[in-house]
């Protein structure tokens, strides 16, 4: 069963593929997405990733969980 994760407090400047490249230790990616402000396109330093498995994405929470991107301190929690 496929695992949603949300990646919230990430720096504004990072990237799908930079985010994918931390994040793809941890399993298969079937889908990403950073969300961005309507208006002018910039980053609101929220990110989303798929996972194949349920078990890719706990591990990808458990390992990256208060760790750093982009000199950011990010959360990663289950998406809701």
């Amino acid at each position: 069963m496929p695992k949603k994760i949300r990646i919230g407090q990430m720096n504004i400047t990072t990237t799908e593929a930079t985010m994918n490249a931390a994040f793809d230790d941890y399993g298969s990616i079937v889908a990403s997405s950073i969300d961005t402000n309507p208006t002018n396109g910039q980053s609101l330093g929220i990110g989303h990733v798929e996972y194949t498995t349920d078990q890719a994405g706990t591990n990808a929470i458990a390992a990256m969980n208060g760790g750093t991107l982009d000199g950011a301190t990010i959360t990663v929690e289950e998406e809701r």
